[in-house]
């Protein structure tokens, strides 16, 4: 950037957006004046969702309700003067657009806005309104599989050997997901009430990277582009052939002499390696856990479970951005893959040799189901009818909207354990009420051991660092993308 670059006057930041150090530069290049408050919702959400829940179902997103209870004089103060409102999930009420003449830009820092803001008035009066639709689409794919392996290690758990590669296979991918995505941390603080995607809706969740590093923040990363090795370790091919179609970047070795320094820089360069105990020299074990026991993975440790993807039929209803990614991933995995859509599309059906059939053949069929609706436009899609004729044993992973479904009804079926079942979105948040479980009083909403051997997380897929680093470099693309296209804006 050089010195006659545009600049904002005003930038104001109504939600805990998160800002890395490198976000924050920029957006401090980009305007005279920055501020932030840390939440414009009210502060007895959270109270007022525990005692009144009912009134939180069916609304688009529970922070909807709260906001109508939002000052709009204490939104009036804090927009005053800006030209730019950044935002993620407080609404714009119209009173602002009319009584802000300088206001040219509103940008959200989520992936819908029609909800949030008065689209129509604020096209009248020139201001720009923009969101950030897509991009988490790696994060939530890679969440969906994530969910499976971990539900196939919950109900298919055998103490066989470890001689048999598909179950070396699922507890080695298991192990990935989980060292990177941390699913069971973000479940177990599910099941306890800590849900950190509504804390930090509501400024209680900080991310302070002048006070914590981004891996203390934000520990959870893609599997993309990993590196992971596996030593000494027999019949790998499964597994070799199933991380890379998640796009790991796999290696094998086989030690010959352990005083190579291609040996040393295998073991240097993988993040993670994976090692048969019983076919590693012990001499040689002792030596490199010194150096590198931090990474090393004795597969042998690991719990095993038999489940394959072989023959498999995996349906994917919604074949939108990320359902046309997951049914990608699905194929290089194996599995044949069907799909439901609104609107069908020949062309991918083609591409990627899919099929398309009707929602209730999807249903009847398909040994994994994974929802992808467009979020508050498909309440009660997969209703009660189609979540009864779901088979026996099948898998069933939500991570699209909670409101797309007949929650209860399929509740009903886990807790019968007729479906294995990974949500990622409730109809409201994560509780007993919102299940449709029973409750002894009203302070016994935590679901905690309940519904054991299903996964029960909570947003698990836009939280990464590289998802969260991408959205908000779009949020800054926006405002760079205003500044170079309108030349009213002054000059700094």
């Amino acid at each position: 950037m050089n010195n006659q670059i545009k600049k904002f006057k005003k930038v104001v930041v109504l939600d805990t957006v998160i800002f890395y150090p490198e976000h924050r530069k920029l957006l401090n290049k980009l305007s005279e004046q920055v501020l932030e408050y840390p939440s414009s919702l009210p502060e007895g959400l959270e109270k007022q969702y525990q005692n009144n829940p009912e009134l939180f179902i069916n609304k688009r997103c529970y922070s909807e309700l709260a906001t109508n209870d939002t000052p709009k004089q204490l939104l009036m103060n804090r927009v005053d003067g800006a030209d730019v409102i950044i935002s993620c999930w407080t609404n714009i009420p119209d009173e602002i657009l009319k009584l802000n003449p300088q206001l040219k830009l509103i940008v959200f820092w989520t992936h819908e806005k029609e909800h949030r803001v008065n689209m129509k008035l604020a096209e009248e009066l020139g201001i720009k309104v923009v969101n950030v639709p897509d991009y988490g689409t790696e994060s939530v794919t890679e969440a969906v599989f994530a969910g499976i392996w971990q539900l196939i290690q919950k109900n298919y758990q055998t103490s066989l050997s470890t001689d048999n590669e598909n179950q070396t296979c699922n507890a080695i991918i298991d192990y990935v997901f989980t060292y990177f995505r941390k699913l069971p941390t973000n479940e177990k603080n599910t099941r306890s009430g800590k849900f950190t995607h509504h804390f930090h809706k509501i400024g209680q969740a900080k991310f302070d990277f002048d006070q914590k590093s981004i891996d203390q923040l934000i520990p959870e990363r893609l599997v993309k582009d990993k590196k992971v090795g596996l030593l000494n370790i027999q019949n790998a091919n499964e597994t070799i052939d199933k991380l890379r179609a998640l796009e790991v970047n796999c290696e094998k070795y086989e030690i010959k002499d352990d005083s190579l320094a291609t040996f040393y820089k295998f073991l240097t360069e993988n993040e993670i390696v994976f090692y048969d105990k019983t076919r590693v020299d012990p001499d040689t074990l002792e030596k490199i856990s010194i150096m590198f026991n931090n990474k090393l993975v004795d597969i042998t440790a690991l719990p095993r479970a038999e489940y394959s993807l072989t023959n498999k039929t995996f349906g994917i209803v919604g074949l939108g951005r990320i359902g046309t990614t997951v049914a990608t991933t699905a194929k290089k995995l194996g599995l044949k893959v069907v799909y439901y859509s609104k609107t069908r599309k020949p062309e991918t059906e083609k591409e990627l040799d899919i099929e398309y059939v009707s929602l209730e053949e999807l249903a009847r069929t398909c040994d994994i189901v994974s929802i992808h609706v467009p979020a508050y436009k498909a309440e009660n899609m997969f209703n009660k009818d189609l979540i009864n004729k779901l088979k026996n044993k099948s898998i069933f992973i939500n991570t699209a909207d909670g409101n797309a479904i007949d929650q209860k009804t399929l509740t009903d079926r886990m807790v019968n354990h007729e479906i294995f079942a990974y949500l990622d979105v409730y109809p409201g948040l994560p509780r007993k009420d919102i299940m449709g479980l029973k409750m002894k009083d009203n302070a016994d909403w935590k679901i905690k051991k309940e519904l054991s051997n299903h996964v029960l997380a909570y947003r698990v897929g836009w939280k990464t660092q590289e998802s969260i680093r991408v959205k908000t470099y779009k949020l800054i693309g926006h405002l760079i993308n205003h500044l170079t296209n309108n030349d009213s804006t002054t000059k700094s």
